[in-house]
């Protein structure tokens, strides 16, 4: 068998005695590397837990964890495989398992014995399991949705200031900066809270740190001149000679600054007091966009009749033109800060050096105000934890986890963020050289792509070059690329090997390509195509396309798979229309923003018209909605209503009455009268019943009577509207939402489900998948689809502060930091410059976007872009911050060679195109009578014949019992949502503590033997094997979900809670936990059949209700985990 080119190399890096980090680039098989040298990694240890490995999604931690179990099942039952790698992961498994026999492990059966986390879940481990230690207190769950929770704290903080008198100067200075805009420095602070972990650290040093910073500045300017030197030394005399000339002859007022250097003799100073005259000689080289100039004239001080100078200077031009990167380096220089902050951005700084701790401490308030924390609270937390404190070289925390630790692998590690890899250093701090522990990074520079995460190339390649805490890591290099065919790779190759840089660069995060070698031969057929479109119609001609590519795939291959890859979600406005037209089966993901489905829209106007009975616009957008379906010209009439009857600030609901009994009412149009006299008497009575069910109940009730499930077009709307109310749910206080413009933000941080309703014959075809570039990392597919590619993306907004960490070569780092420019100013200099560095890094990120794009493609990869013809031939080069910039040669080549096709679209749109894109408003007819619509009702099952609220077998329980069942499913759900792993023992010992608190809230004095019969049932369940099972990670997992059904022909909504479901093997799992045990006079087979004769209607009704949700066959459990007893119940 023939051995793959860097075969040498990935055996050198399952060396369990070595510290490696392992450069993997897409489609190496890093993954499977990983996997053997965990199995070789247990080969050789005491306990398995004395080895962590640590990525980035629960996702691929569980791909991890499975492949490891996999590995050593394989191992245990089957025979050596003949593949050389199989083999080779046979052999490793082998010996894990020979340790593993020796040292009575029993990882067959206990799986969860390996540790395989997430960086978050580890950090969190860390933080919960030393909190008494650290004083940190248990953190709370993560928040989805984070940034509501920074926008209330920035408004709690200038809310402080008139009532703090030790806040009120600097938030007087801050708001002065601003504008007095209040909204404005709200929203800024609330955009600098998401990356806290990067200037929390630093924000203390800032005050009065003037000199520093001009010294940082200072060198900063001073390098880049001193490399351009050394890149310019070989025309120096001509440049100065010609610089001289021009200054000379330049036309006088025309470029003051030109004329400056007339009299030059020598290069200006490398520093700030020479930066401005570099830049002035340095203009006369590139034209304002920053490109070599190609005319020389007479406004750059080369008149027409000196012909000598001006030739000498386009020879001078031709030459700078040849050097690679040295326009890139003139423009560095360019952009320079030509003078250090001021005082008044000095004041500004010293501000937000008082303000923005404070800021982080509201934060931390508002986060245990709703038991909520966000990934950076853990890692904070984590990092204290571990930090030692000034009389420790190594802290207390650090040494206890040191005694657990032998060997730590992390995946991914190109998108750590510097606080975490300060975390890794701090762990590894007290390993000595030798000592048979080793750190194992994994990763691809190439592929990072979450600077907006906190997350830093650069420190990926720190830590090629230099240790990480006391280890340093021998670097290796993997080429071999197992997943795309060789014209994809031979494309990526040369189209990438341009398209980064040529130089590392810590700071920015440049990284130079690396080449791969295809693993898979080549095949007869093209394998990568480009599509260009001209004209206004060309975004709707290039989805028109992509439609009829997915059916020619789907013709010629259904089981070949798709995706279509997006940077912008705005991409797909004509896409999905398009696949919907095509009768195409395609599944999205995280692309709608669930505040855009007209259904939720329509819902949320609902809701805020409840919540604010005189909210003149929530009320017209109600009767506005189809299931009221009132038109313009009705809500003209209603608006101009208070002409006739004076407006007395009395509820519009009040007004529409009076309208009703008004004359008025004769000017409505026949629609708009017959669909009032429906609707009033509905929200006149809802009004009437309000807060008396919670608001999600009352919300749900009143969009139901109102006909609202006749006016969904299926399962999508269904799930929009349902993840709406969950939300809704947890928003409420007191049947109301406080805070609505927080809410809204909630909402708009969700996504719908916008997959379309799928005919018999569609569910045949190949589902296309559907994606942001982010979403694909980590996937691959038979054929990727990569739209408007030339599309530019939406320039950054002005933080309120910026700053950038600047390692140097000797690994030494240096800070510079500004604020934003008051609300009359420019931006200071160094703010400017520190910009332009943010936009160098965006754009280098971009190349590695779209790296990651092209490399998930398996057997075909379709570009498409809207190209514009230039004013002679040819094409105009795309914007910089379009993706395709990077790799523009590679493609112009091809286009010039015919390789690639251009379609010319019309100019503008026809009428009959404009008229179909005109929507129609769906509306219920005016005369619409409410019935229950079990097809669409909302989370609905067929209507009970009883009116009242749901009656459930648990109800004859005393209410003693009832309580310590409630207080042991608050317990379940905590652990399945945390992951086994962050519940040791010792941590479970813990809970009768907080057990009796709850209890005693409750109104119950629990007593020692409840104590001890709850601790027994938390153990049995996360020590027995189907316990654990239940409390596992599984797709679409719940503990303790709410789902709403309809009670007889009344409408009224009930509420049933199931304890925990999950998909698991195709199944839609639905278990019920019972705190019950046998009774003295009964055997476990009648104990057991007693329950499920008892419990077989509400696993029953369970089952109804999950079948109108999802198409998963439903199977129901009972689970007693007093006893560890696993009942199926059969309900059909």
């Amino acid at each position: 068998m023939t051995l793959v080119v860097d075969h040498t190399e990935r055996l050198k890096a399952i060396d369990p005695e070595e510290s490696f980090i392992v450069s993997a680039p897409a489609g190496s098989g890093k993954t499977g590397l990983i996997t053997q040298r965990i199995l070789c990694l247990l080969g050789t240890v005491n306990h398995p837990e004395e080895i962590l490995s640590i990525t980035f999604t629960r996702k691929a931690a569980a791909e991890m964890a499975a492949r490891v179990h996999s590995a050593l099942q394989t191992a245990a039952n089957e025979p050596r495989p003949e593949n050389q790698y199989e083999a080779q992961t046979w052999d490793f498994a082998q010996k894990a398992l020979q340790q593993d026999q020796n040292l009575n492990w029993n990882l067959l059966d206990m799986p969860n014995r390996l540790r395989i986390q997430t960086i978050d879940s580890f950090c969190r481990y860390i933080a919960r399991q030393f909190s008494l230690e650290t004083k940190l207190g248990d953190l709370s769950e993560p928040s989805d949705q984070p940034e509501v929770h920074y926008q209330s704290a920035s408004r709690s903080l200038l809310q402080k200031l008139e009532t703090d008198d030790a806040l009120t100067p600097h938030l007087t200075v801050l708001l002065a900066h601003t504008g007095n805009d209040l909204a404005r420095c709200e929203r800024l602070l609330s955009e600098l809270l998401g990356k806290r972990e990067e200037w929390l650290p630093i924000i203390y040093g800032i005050k009065d740190n003037h000199h520093y910073f001009e010294q940082v500045i200072d060198q900063i300017v001073a390098e880049n001149i001193i490399d351009l030197q050394d890149r310019l030394m070989p025309v120096a005399g001509e440049l100065i000679e010609l610089a001289d000339f021009a200054a000379t002859h330049a036309p006088e007022g025309k470029n003051p600054s030109l004329t400056q250097l007339a009299g030059i003799t020598e290069l200006p100073d490398a520093g700030l007091s020479g930066i401005a005259d570099w830049q002035t000689l340095l203009r006369m080289l590139v034209t304002k966009d920053g490109a070599i100039r190609s005319k020389v004239d007479k406004n750059g001080g080369f008149p027409s009749d000196k012909k000598e100078h001006k030739s000498r200077m386009e020879t001078l031009l031709d030459w700078c033109r040849a050097q690679a990167d040295l326009v890139s380096q003139i423009n560095n220089i360019l952009h320079l800060p030509s003078k250090s902050i001021n005082i008044s951005e000095q004041l500004i700084l010293n501000a937000l050096a008082q303000l923005l701790p404070r800021l982080a401490a509201e934060l931390d308030i508002e986060f245990k105000a709703h038991d909520q924390c966000d990934y950076s609270a853990i890692t904070l937390a984590a990092l204290e934890a571990v930090s030692p404190t000034s009389d420790e070289v190594v802290s207390d925390v650090t040494l206890r986890l040191d005694y657990q630790l032998r060997h730590i692998l992390v995946d991914e590690f190109q998108d750590t963020s510097g606080s975490q890899v300060e975390l890794l250093a701090q762990l590894v701090s007290g390993w000595q050289p030798d000592d048979g522990r080793t750190l194992f990074l994994v990763g691809d520079a190439m592929q990072s792509l979450y600077g907006f995460r906190n997350a830093n190339v650069g420190l990926f390649i720190n830590s090629q070059r230099h240790p990480v805490g006391t280890v340093q890591c021998t670097p290796i290099n993997l080429t071999t690329n197992f997943r795309s065919e060789k014209g994809i790779v031979d494309w990526v190759n040369n189209a990438f090997t341009e398209a980064f840089p040529k130089k590392a660069d810590i700071s920015r995060g440049a990284i130079p390509y690396s080449l791969a070698a295809a693993f898979k031969s080549k095949s007869d057929h093209a394998a990568v195509h480009f599509q260009g479109f001209t004209g206004d119609l060309a975004e709707s001609e290039e989805a028109k396309h992509i439609a009829n590519t997915c059916l020619q795939i789907n013709q010629d291959d259904p089981a070949q798979s798709i995706a279509i890859l997006v940077r912008s979600r705005g991409h797909l406005k004509h896409i999905i229309p398009a696949l919907q037209t095509a009768r195409l089966n395609w599944e999205a993901h995280d692309i709608t923003p669930l505040g855009t489905r007209m259904p939720v829209l329509d819902m949320m106007s609902l809701t805020r018209a409840l919540v604010s009975p005189a909210d003149r616009i929530a009320w017209l957008a109600l009767l506005r909605t189809p299931f009221c379906g009132l038109g313009l010209e009705d809500l003209l009439t209603i608006s101009n209503s208070t002409m006739i009857t004076p407006y007395n600030g009395d509820a519009i609901l009040g007004q529409l009455q009076n309208l009703m009994a008004s004359s008025s009412a004769a000017k409505l149009t026949d629609y708009g009268r017959v669909a009032l006299e429906r609707i009033i008497p509905i929200l006149l009575n809802a009004w009437g019943e309000r807060r008396r069910v919670d608001i999600r109940t009352e919300v749900e009730s009143i969009w139901q009577s109102l006909g609202g499930a006749e006016t969904v077009s299926g399962d999508a709307d269904l799930s929009d509207l349902r993840s709406y109310l969950d939300l809704l749910e947890t928003w409420q206080v007191a049947g109301l939402v406080r805070d609505w413009s927080l809410f809204e933000l909630a909402v708009e941080k969700l996504y719908a489900n916008p997959s379309p309703h799928y005919s018999a014959d569609q569910l045949k075809k190949t589902k296309i998948q559907i994606m942001t570039i982010h979403k694909s990392k980590g996937l691959e597919f038979d054929h990727v689809i990569l739209p408007s590619l030339t599309s530019k993306s939406a320039s950054d907004s002005k933080p309120l502060l910026r700053w950038q960490k600047i390692i140097g070569e000797d690994n030494q780092s240096a800070l510079i930091m500004a604020p934003l420019g008051a609300h009359d100013e420019e931006d200071d200099p160094v703010y400017g410059y520190l910009k332009y560095e943010s936009n160098l890094k965006k754009r280098l990120e971009d190349t590695r976007v779209l790296y990651v794009a092209v490399t998930r493609a398996i057997s075909k990869l379709y570009l498409y872009g809207k190209l514009i013809p230039g004013k002679k031939e040819g094409w105009n080069t795309p914007g910089k911050t379009s993706l395709i910039s990077p790799i523009w040669p590679s493609v112009l080549e091809g286009l010039n060679a015919e390789v690639y096709n251009v379609i010319a679209t019309p100019e503008h749109e026809s009428p009959e195109d404009q008229k179909k894109q005109l929507r129609h408003i769906r509306r219920l007819p005016s005369d619409f009578i409410t019935r229950n619509n079990h097809q669409y009702a909302l989370l609905t099952v067929p209507a009970t014949k009883s009116s009242g609220p749901e009656l459930t077998p648990d109800s004859d329980l005393s209410l003693r019992a009832r309580h310590l069942g409630t207080v042991l499913h608050r317990s379940l759900k905590q652990i399945a949502n945390d992951g086994l792993r962050a519940w040791p023992n010792d941590r479970i010992h813990r809970l009768p503590a907080a057990w009796t608190g709850q209890l005693k809230e409750l109104g119950i004095l629990v007593s020692e033997q409840e104590l001890e019969d709850l601790s027994k049932a938390i153990y049995t369940i996360t020590q027995e094997a189907k316990g654990q099972w239940i409390l596992g990670n599984h797709k679409e997992a719940y503990c303790e979900q709410s789902l709403s059904h309809s009670l007889s022909e009344s409408n009224k909504v009930g509420v049933s809670i199931i304890d925990r479901t999950f998909i698991d093997g195709g199944f839609r799992w639905i278990i019920d936990y019972k705190f019950a045990q046998p009774n003295d006079s009964e055997s476990l087979s009648q104990f057991e059949q007693r329950q499920i004769d008892r419990y077989l209607p509400q696993l029953a009704h369970y089952a109804g209700l999950y079948r109108q949700i999802g198409s998963e066959p439903v199977r129901c459990a009972l689970y007693f985990p007093q006893i560890g007893l696993f009942s199926e119940v059969t309900v059909d």
